[in-house]
């Protein structure tokens, strides 16, 4: 969630949670540790709230590290904002009542395309009466982890990565199984495949953007052959990636489910197939509410574990 004022004031409420950790802390690693993130991430977040802000928080000159006088003016502040719109979220979704014919799901945009209509079909054959509504995520995971613990989402369709797992606070709350395994290979179109005759010629490459979950998965593929790819396209979709791919713009990693059918009738084809270093097999989990009684959950619970 992000906080505007004016269209100028925006920050990012884990950014304030950030603040906070390190500010317990005093210690970069342990405060990554805490907010699941890496260390040059949360430095990086801590830098932007501090030119959000136009001042120091920390002094980085003592060990541990300890807020400036500008920082120990903000620390309450910064709880305040975050205690006011978790009051706000649990009494926005006390007001929405539950229903037993509708779940609502979140998911990376990339397993909405090609993963939960498979789920969601899959539900239905023994739920022909169950609704869903489906959105795409947008936010930081720890906003969605917080949404399944708030009630207001039902099930939430992730990657299973050390970076996409609930804060320690509430992970006893939460419960999870594995759906699927989910492999990204490097393809290519036949028709451009055809045209790069040359072996030290470098190819046409597709990448995902830097803070997508998908490059965090292919970045140790990628820099395998990082010598053989000149980049020409950068996005944070798969499914624009996969457009450019058809269009015969360059090679790209890719869920496997989502270019089957060109697979099979060669319109794109798999590069170096028989280097098996080169494929990510990621699993897709998914995650409820332990607390969650109704009964067609339960009953969806019980199905997904049977898969």
């Amino acid at each position: 969630m992000r906080l505007w004022h004016g269209g100028e004031f925006n920050v990012d409420c884990k950014w304030l949670e950030d603040f906070l950790a390190l500010s317990q802390h005093g210690n970069y690693s342990q405060a990554a540790a805490q907010r699941h993130i890496t260390q040059p991430a949360l430095s990086r977040r801590i830098k932007a709230l501090e030119e959000v802000l136009g001042v120091p928080l920390f002094d980085r000159t003592t060990t541990p590290v300890t807020l400036t006088r500008y920082g120990e003016r903000f620390e309450p502040y910064a709880r305040n904002v975050l205690s006011t719109l978790t009051e706000a979220r649990h009494e926005l979704s006390a007001m929405t009542p539950a229903t037993d014919n509708t779940l609502v799901m979140v998911s990376l945009h990339t397993l909405s395309v090609n993963i939960l209509p498979d789920m969601i079909n899959y539900l239905r054959q023994s739920e022909p009466q169950l609704n869903f509504t489906v959105n795409a995520s947008i936010q930081g995971i720890d906003n969605h982890f917080n949404a399944l613990i708030d009630r207001q989402i039902d099930l939430l369709v992730t990657y299973d990565l050390p970076s996409a797992q609930p804060g320690l606070e509430i992970a006893g709350g939460l419960k999870r199984s594995l759906w699927r395994y989910e492999r990204f290979i490097p393809v290519i179109s036949a028709q451009l495949a055809d045209t790069l005759d040359d072996p030290q010629a470098l190819i046409p490459w597709l990448c995902y953007s830097d803070y997508t979950f998908v490059r965090r998965i292919i970045e140790p593929a990628e820099q395998r052959v990082r010598p053989r790819l000149k980049k020409v396209f950068e996005s944070g979709l798969s499914e624009t990636i996969r457009e450019m791919v058809l269009r015969h713009m360059g090679m790209a990693w890719l869920p496997e489910s989502m270019v089957a059918e060109e697979l099979v009738n060669q319109q794109v084809i798999h590069c170096w197939p028989e280097n098996a270093d080169l494929i990510c097999e990621i699993p897709v989990v998914v995650w409820a509410n332990l607390d969650d009684q109704r009964a067609v959950m339960q009953r969806c619970w019980e199905k997904l574990l049977r898969f």
